[in-house]
């Protein structure tokens, strides 16, 4: 595949089967993917939340072996075939049967007891025989995520090579860190991170950066972000007080302060996108930023600066498999982003990530059924479509191919987004039913909801306090004789609960 463009769909399987046959070191499935080149033969892939091996499409990652907030994935060909070698912080097993705990490539320094906040990658470059990669800062939390700062990580080609060209298990990756500077602007309501897009133009970087806006509200996805600019020689990059920031009507300064949006009154960028330039202007690629948008769209521009017209907007790609309703197992798309080193000379491709904000009665996710959906996808689109006004390019994509899991319990599967904090209330219990026996009781109920288990109480000659149970039913053993009382308090993976039931029982 290096030194070359491959399909989409080859692209699709690849990654499908690294995940299928993945071991506890291995790659399994992950989001935030982009691809640098580091020789003919070798790319780097860089991923963000990353879950580790074994996993597959119909088991999911409950038997994982770890996750990470980040990685890199090096491919490795030689003639057809393709090695893949999954690099951590350290910490993944080395063999089989020998269980790690994986740290992630980037991380802040743990907090024993404490959420930790996590890195998640950003666009890169290659500079030399240095990759240098933009990681933002995330606090601990769920939707929407509030951004904190942003690192720049210099990866040594050499170290990335030869990870790729060594043992499959345990590789490690140990860049160099950069901080930069935080600000938030007057009125924001968190600072600026940088790198979500770069743009080389000849010796300069452009580096783009993001910020949220305020009313963010726990459990919602986040509001589209302004957009902010920088620029800096190439030689300097991971240099902060060389930058320069866009300030407004063509002009640069040399404070972060200064800086001002590029695109006040636009159409606000998703947390994933790329810049361009394509047919002599600059094109912002990105993923609908609408939750649940199925297009992938390009806005053009006159000079990287912008501003970027959403009124000559370009739809480059629809995905049918995309929708927050059950009919597309409330899958969603996101962080679209143009891959250069998966490109040919007339066609472009462009990465981008899925998952699903389904959730069971129970609040488990869909990850935890099937591997499909945390996977990256693949799309290319002729060159010649941009600036064609010809309309809507014909953009060459995989068939969305995904096994459907919201059918086979339509009733129990909902749109985490729709709850403040993600999770459906619990249901309630129905019944509860006993048939004791000398020294033991068999207990019963009717299913509550697809993912729920339950808190099991015996109250009697025998004390149980709380015992968890899955499915429909447990027995205990070793009563004493004496009337108990049964209580049955169904509740999700958060522990929240709902409505219990309860019966008396005789041990003879």
């Amino acid at each position: 595949m290096p030194g070359s463009s491959a399909a989409p769909a080859a692209l699709d399987a690849e990654w499908s089967a690294y995940s299928a046959r993945s071991r506890c070191a291995d790659w399994a499935g992950g989001d935030g993917v982009s691809a640098i080149r580091l020789s003919s033969d070798q790319l780097a892939w860089f991923f963000s939340d990353t879950y580790l091996g074994p996993a597959g499409p119909r088991t999911g990652f409950s038997r994982i072996s770890g996750f990470v907030n980040n990685s890199v994935v090096i491919q490795t060909t030689a003639g057809h075939a393709s090695s893949l070698v999954t690099m951590t912080g350290g910490g993944a097993c080395t063999g089989p049967g020998r269980p790690g705990r994986a740290a992630a490539v980037v991380a802040p320094p743990a907090a024993p007891g404490e959420p930790s906040d996590r890195y998640w990658d950003e666009d890169g470059i290659k500079i030399g025989q240095t990759v240098v990669k933009f990681y933002n800062r995330y606090l601990a939390g769920t939707v929407p995520f509030v951004p904190a700062g942003t690192v720049i990580a210099a990866f040594p080609v050499s170290q990335l090579s030869a990870a790729g060209r060594g043992s499959a298990y345990g590789a490690v990756a140990r860049p160099a860190l950069v901080s930069l500077p935080s600000w938030t602007p007057p009125g924001g309501a968190s600072p600026v991170i940088w790198g979500a897009a770069l743009l080389r133009a000849g010796n300069t970087v452009y580096v783009y950066g993001t910020q949220s806006s305020p009313g963010l509200n726990q459990g919602s996805p986040a509001p589209p972000r302004q957009l902010y600019l920088a620029r800096v020689p190439v030689s300097r990059l991971t240099t902060f007080s060389a930058w320069r920031f866009y300030a407004g009507a063509g002009q640069w300064a040399a404070g972060q302060p200064d800086a001002r949006p590029v695109q006040p009154s636009g159409p606000g960028v998703s947390s994933g996108f790329s810049v361009v330039a394509i047919g002599g202007r600059y094109w912002l690629i990105q993923a609908g930023a609408e939750p649940g948008s199925q297009d992938i769209v390009a806005y053009p521009a006159s000079e990287p600066w912008g501003p970027f017209d959403p009124a000559a907007g370009l739809l480059l790609y629809r995905n049918p498999a995309i929708g927050l309703d059950a009919a597309h197992d409330y899958r969603i798309m996101y962080e679209a982003r143009a891959e250069p080193a998966l490109s040919t000379a007339g066609e472009l491709v462009i990465s981008y990530n899925v998952n699903s904000e389904a959730v069971t009665s129970g609040c488990e996710p869909m990850s935890a059924f099937t591997n499909t959906v945390t996977q990256p996808r693949f799309v290319s689109v002729p060159l010649a479509a941009f600036g064609s006004g010809a309309g809507p390019p014909h953009a060459a994509s995989a068939a969305p191919g995904y096994p459907r899991i919201v059918p086979r319990n339509p009733a129990q599967w909902f749109n985490a987004w729709s709850y403040p904090g993600g999770c459906p209330p619990v249901p309630g219990l129905a019944a509860v039913h006993a048939r004791p026996g000398p020294g033991k009781v068999k207990l019963t109920w009717p299913d509550a909801g697809l993912g729920v288990r339950y808190l099991v109480y015996l109250q009697g000659p025998t004390d149980i306090p709380a015992a968890t149970a899955y499915g429909d039913g447990t027995t205990f053993t070793g009563l004493r004789p004496g009337t108990y009382l049964t209580r049955v308090v169904p509740v999700n993976t958060r522990l929240e609960d709902g409505p219990s039931a309860q019966t008396t029982f005789v041990v003879p």
